[in-house]
């Protein structure tokens, strides 16, 4: 696969020249980050709004004149104050949103069962809206499967559970490359080509179990479709892997939770609007007209709705699972996606290793995505045997 380190003599195909201009950064707010942003910050607001009204109106902040021991709902803002300065690092969102809706939903049955024993109090709205926020924060403060910072992917990767494209690597012998430096321009070579919809992470593999090595792997990802890029050192050498797959959609106990928790809300809403007669069929009307309208968004044109939905935990999942149906446009997309990374790795493949002063022969042995189906192959024709001659 390759040559030996070339001389002065001999000639070197240069790399591909960097232009100096900058590439354009990535956006600094995704739609969960948006809406775990508004979400804690509601929840801040909401705490010192009114909650019930005794002799007066009484908010979760002044709620400790009434009853000593209610300081401790004072952990509701300060938690969503940790959410709101946490919320651009997935695991310290994924915690710190869980927990701080749980400590909200906590709280409000406390302020209530406190709230009944000291008189017949008129809840107000402030308590209910705090209830709201912290169930949509419990809800977007998940994170998508496909960008979670475990092996769980690596576990599909390796199961029938994923359709995996290709498998392909290269090996430079005697030489060590820079992993960082490597993971850094594909990665800046990305943003500047502005693909919709693509976005890189990092992620850690373990070697072959918990307390084993780990390997840092650049995942680029678009929808369910993603390419596991791998640098590394194997003993004297230095070899460069990539995986090509789609990872199926996974509804986990938090989405199966929201979305129960979610539709008996709205039940027991319509039922407490329009009444016990009207209540019940208003809610099957809502439930079809949101479900006519999740199975049309492409049709409708609305392309960003879809791709902000695409994006958010919880509701992403079921939204791709059980609405969202594929045009000939988005297999188009995704193959232009499968074949531009490909080719954008192996560029950079070929120029890393060229300024090593080595000649790829061949870069990537690679499968193609369509290659069985357009394989060719030899058709043996069975031959009739002659029939015996008559005298």
């Amino acid at each position: 696969m390759f040559q030996k380190p070339l001389t002065e003599e001999a000639e070197v195909s240069a790399p591909t020249p960097q232009l100096d201009t900058p590439s354009p950064a990535l956006r600094p707010h995704s739609p969960q980050n948006i809406a775990v942003t508004l979400c804690a910050l509601g929840l801040v607001a909401a705490f010192f709004a009114p909650w019930a009204r005794h002799s007066q109106f009484v908010s979760g902040f002044t709620f400790y004149h009434l009853v000593p021991g209610a300081r401790l709902l004072w952990i509701i803002p300060v938690l969503a104050l940790a959410t709101f300065l946490r919320h651009r690092s997935p695991v310290a969102r994924k915690w710190f949103g869980t927990v701080t809706a749980i400590a909200a939903w906590i709280g409000v049955g406390y302020f209530t069962v406190k709230a009944q024993s000291i008189g017949n109090p008129r809840f107000a709205w402030g308590a209910t809206l705090t209830s709201l926020l912290s169930f949509a924060l419990f809800a977007f403060s998940g994170e998508r499967r496909i960008i979670a910072p475990i092996d769980l992917v690596a576990r599909k990767l390796s199961s029938r559970k994923a359709n995996v494209y290709s498998h392909s690597g290269a090996l430079t012998p005697g030489i060590h490359f820079s992993v960082q430096e490597f993971y850094d321009t594909v990665e800046k070579a990305i943003r500047a080509k502005q693909w919709p919809g693509v976005e890189t992470v990092r992620i850690h593999y373990t070697e072959a179990g918990v307390l084993s090595h780990k390997r840092e792997y650049l995942r680029i990802i678009r929808q369910r479709h993603l390419f596991d890029i791998c640098a590394a050192t194997f003993g004297k050498d230095y070899f460069f892997s990539v995986r090509e797959a789609e990872i199926p959609t996974v509804i986990d106990l938090r989405a199966l939770f929201v979305l129960m928790v979610g539709l008996a809300v709205l039940f027991f809403t319509s039922i407490k609007t329009l009444g016990i007669l009207f209540g019940p069929p208003a809610f099957l009307f809502l439930l079809a007209v949101i479900a006519w309208f999740l199975f049309n968004i492409l049709k409708l044109g609305l392309t960003k709705m879809d791709s902000i939905l695409m994006q958010l935990p919880v509701i992403g999942a079921i939204y791709e699972a059980w609405f969202r149906r594929d045009t000939y446009f988005q297999q188009d997309t995704r193959l232009v996606f499968l074949q531009s990374v490909t080719d954008l790795v192996k560029q950079h493949v070929e120029e890393t290793t060229s300024a090593k002063g080595i000649r790829f022969l061949n870069c990537f042995e690679r499968q193609p995505i369509l290659d069985e189906l357009y394989k060719r192959s030899r058709i043996k024709l069975e031959q009739e045997s002659p029939k015996p001659a008559t005298s």
